[in-house]
């Protein structure tokens, strides 16, 4: 009893453009070359405040701290003007390791928290015009290109309005009030990735929620072969990166630009990690460690409150996106649908439920995994199979209305979302095709449970004559 495997797909990479050059140097460790790059960017309408930012974290490297201070405050108000809240905390984190001040955190707060004083339709800037031309400065001196960059980024500063407008609500950053936005932001690290950094292995344990400022990742889950997982380390090993064409054993299932959260199940569960995340060009990327997460809490529970409501919201959409028995469902339909079920998390070992009992519901695996038991007349248990992220257990028992035919147990840590017998029937009145499409899976489980527990039978029985 096992899912179908998925089809295995590949999304075309957006063009790569002078400042992904100049952050792939930063990467690399050549702040030089990343200078080099990057002050002509500056001259670009659209790449010009996210290479202010840049600037600022080469200046840091040769030690033009001076420089540094001017770019990142410089960059957190510009790139909050374009609206890219992710990179503009980046920005902000920054100031406030080299001043120990947060006034541009509580800035941003009123401009993109849930406490900005929005008008009923906030403007929203045009997206950035960027060049993919390199143009370098070759030959120029480091000192020239400080004094150079100076120059130009004092000129972008002056130009700035005096008070930022309220932004877009985005959906992490704008559900965050003051006090939790900032204590939010001071609990992340910025994290400079190169092309095909692995951000996120499939199988590991790890509990940090990352936020993608600037670049762009690609989620992938390997298609059969398990990941190998190191005993001492308890990490998958060998830690690879990943080329650009998707190699054979790896369905893609996303690819994430600026302001995409990834991780955030972590928060739910601790249920190893369902797929690997690794970048595609050169990234900036805010990483929130669970460490420094749970301090954030503790010290702000609204900041709690609010991420786990955020990330239960997340698993929802995509599982109703993902899971194949919701696919004749309406997009527009599956949100409401969603208020119906209830999210359970359960840990390894631990039972959803046994084998003749009440039917407890309909469950939607959304992370984890189950594996499903029967009951033999000998008194043994048999193992019939396991239960992948966006499939379903209960259905049997629950669309045919009898007892519970078999037991699923969690086999590592595990959320579901569970539909309760008692909003079983309101909602297949609004659905009738999901009502046809879980009588169908009934039959067809039953039929699958009782023809692998006769072979079973089959089995022992010529073992007992032999």
């Amino acid at each position: 009893m096992t899912d179908a495997t998925p089809r295995k797909r590949s999304r075309p990479r957006a063009p790569t453009t002078a400042l992904d050059h100049s952050l792939s140097a930063l990467a690399r460790n050549d702040p030089d070359q990343c200078l080099r790059i990057a002050i002509p960017v500056l001259d670009d309408v659209g790449a010009g405040a996210p290479a202010i930012d840049v600037i600022g974290r080469a200046a840091v490297s040769i030690g033009a701290m001076g420089l540094a201070r001017l770019a990142f405050e410089t960059a957190a108000r510009a790139l909050a003007l374009q609206g890219l809240a992710a990179h503009a905390v980046a920005a902000a984190i920054a100031v406030q390791r080299l001043t120990s001040k947060s006034d541009l955190l509580t800035e941003l707060s009123g401009v993109f928290g849930a406490d900005a004083s929005r008008a009923r339709n906030p403007s929203v800037l045009p997206p950035p015009l960027v060049s993919e031309r390199v143009a370098e400065l070759d030959g120029v001196p480091r000192a020239e290109l400080v004094a150079l960059a100076q120059k130009k980024i004092e000129a972008l500063r002056d130009a700035l309005p005096a008070k930022l407008p309220a932004r877009a609500r985005l959906p992490l950053w704008g559900s965050l009030p003051h006090g939790a936005f900032e204590r939010f932001a001071q609990a992340m690290e910025v994290r400079v990735f190169g092309p095909a950094h692995a951000a996120i292995l499939e199988g590991e344990r790890g509990g940090s929620v990352f936020v993608v400022a600037r670049g762009e990742v690609r989620i992938a889950r390997r298609l059969a072969t398990p990941t190998v997982i190191d005993e001492e380390t308890d990490e998958p090993t060998p830690r690879e990166s990943m080329p650009a064409e998707l190699p054979d054993e790896l369905e893609e299932l996303a690819v994430l630009g600026a302001e995409a959260v990834f991780g955030e199940m972590a928060l739910l569960t601790e249920a190893p990690r369902a797929a690997c995340v690794h970048t595609t060009r050169a990234s900036i990327v805010l990483e929130a460690p669970p460490a420094a997460l749970a301090l954030a809490v503790k010290e702000v529970p609204a900041l709690g409150d609010e991420l786990k409501a955020f990330s239960r919201q997340r698993l929802v959409q995509n599982l109703l996106r993902m899971a194949p028995l919701l696919r004749e469902i309406p997009p527009g339909d599956r949100a409401a649908l969603a208020d119906a079920f209830e999210t359970r998390a359960f840990a390894e070992g631990e039972v959803l439920f046994a084998q003749g009992s009440e039917s407890p519901g309909l469950f939607l695996i959304a992370s984890g995994r189950v594996e499903v038991r029967r009951r033999q007349d000998d008194g043994g248990e048999l193992a019939v199979g396991g239960i992948e992220p966006g499939g379903c257990v209960g259905e049997i028992s629950l669309v045919l209305r009898r007892p519970t035919v078999a037991t699923v147990i969690a086999a590592e840590p595990t959320v579901a979302l569970v539909l309760a017998p008692e909003n079983f029937m309101g909602i297949v009145r609004q659905h009738p095709t999901l009502l046809a499409s879980l009588y169908e899976l009934a039959v067809s489980r039953e039929e699958e449970l009782i023809q692998v527990t006769a072979q079973a039978a089959e089995s022992a029985d010529d073992l007992v004559m032999v």
